[in-house]
């Protein structure tokens, strides 16, 4: 936040402040690691503080515009499927045009794009059971770049298509709780806050049990998924019958900060020395698939989901999805929200379809193209 202040131009064209800081730490835990020590962050915590936000937002969210938004999931649904196909075809049509090493090509498809670490983990032994050398690191590699990247265009494209077409957040009509008794209205701010931790605390614990009975029948659901869904049925279930009271406010304080905790932990842990097992090759390959993400954001997702605000932002938010995962979304839709408003449409599909349904989709279409390979 200090260096932007100190260049505006980066508030300006809304790059992420967690992307400014933590490459910073990244490529001081370079330097780091080029004398043979290296710093690392707590995944559980980084998990942890993303189940908060989820579940800060769970409680924003009126079924009303759950039914809303059907049309809208199952566009991007759909494109999330079609983009997945097009950057494994992509690669390997290069590699066959140009007469490049299909294996190589291949990491720069959907297992680090799309994929991001998670499938890179998965499916990066695979390449080198079929003679990659260091496959996996090759598609590291590929997502680290990704990650960067997206990190850095994502909000730039969003503040663009927002500024051309003068767009302007939807007036959803939230529910506040009226706080009508004195009781509450009159609570210091730290005991407002200790009840909402309650609160917080209490709904991510039952998201937890029925997340892992969903696991046991095979159903794997991720706990911020689980949270964000327990959150926005318990919330509209106090609407409904007001026998109880949420601290909205403070609620998304708890969020507000998970966020940034995550951000920050996230992009400091962007392990940079990985990009020295890129080529050129793979870099030209990048590039063609850069360049049909960007297509991708504004005449599948931005156009055919309405050309609203709401569109905008998951315009923007899909560039991270789409090349390298969920980290460098959450900080476009952090910062492009924290500019210019609330985007409760994207807050609610966004999760659904980048953090529990691209990753099977991709699995399965993997594993139709290893077959080709």
């Amino acid at each position: 936040m200090y260096i932007k202040q100190k260049f505006p131009v980066l508030e300006e064209y809304c790059i992420p402040s967690p992307v400014v800081g933590g490459l910073i730490i990244a490529f001081v835990n370079l330097c780091f690691y080029l004398g043979g020590v290296v710093f690392i962050t707590s995944e559980i915590m980084e998990k942890f503080c993303m189940v908060l936000f989820f579940t800060s937002i769970g409680f924003q969210i009126d079924l009303s515009l759950i039914r809303r938004s059907i049309s809208t999931f199952g566009v991007l649904l759909l494109g999330v499927i079609l983009l997945i196909i097009a950057q494994n075809v992509l690669c390997l049509s290069l590699a066959s045009a140009f007469n490049l090493d299909p294996l190589k090509a291949f990491t720069v498809g959907s297992i680090s794009m799309a994929g991001g670490s998670g499938i890179t983990e998965q499916f990066g032994d695979f390449l080198e059971d079929l003679r990659l050398d260091n496959g996996q690191n090759m598609s590291y590699g590929i997502c680290t770049l990704g990650i960067i990247i997206s990190g850095l265009i994502g909000g730039p494209l969003g503040r663009y298509i927002i500024l051309k077409y003068k767009l302007k957040p939807a007036s959803e009509e939230i529910y506040v709780e009226k706080n009508a008794d004195a009781q509450n209205a009159d609570l210091p701010f730290a005991v407002k806050l200790a009840k909402a931790c309650y609160q917080m605390v209490f709904v991510v614990g039952i998201a937890v049990a029925v997340c892992d009975l969903f696991d046991i029948v095979g159903a794997t659901v991720p706990y911020n998924i689980g949270a964000m869904l327990i959150a926005i049925i318990l919330r509209n279930l106090s609407i409904r019958t007001g026998r109880y009271h949420f601290y909205t406010s403070e609620l998304n304080y708890i969020g507000g900060l998970a966020l940034s905790l995550y951000l920050a932990m996230d992009f400091m842990a962007t392990a940079l020395w990985q990009l020295s097992f890129i080529n050129l090759l793979q870099i030209g390959i990048f590039i063609a698939e850069l360049i049909l993400i960007l297509f991708f954001a504004f005449f599948v997702v931005y156009i055919l989901t309405g050309r609203d605000y709401d569109a905008a932002v998951l315009s923007a938010t899909s560039i991270g999805f789409g090349m390298g995962g969920p980290s460098s979304s959450v900080a476009t839709l952090m910062v492009l929200t924290g500019k210019f408003g609330s985007s409760f449409k994207t807050y609610l599909i966004f999760p659904i379809v980048g953090f529990m349904l691209a990753d099977p989709i991709n699995s399965i279409i993997l594993s139709f193209f290893m077959r080709l390979l």
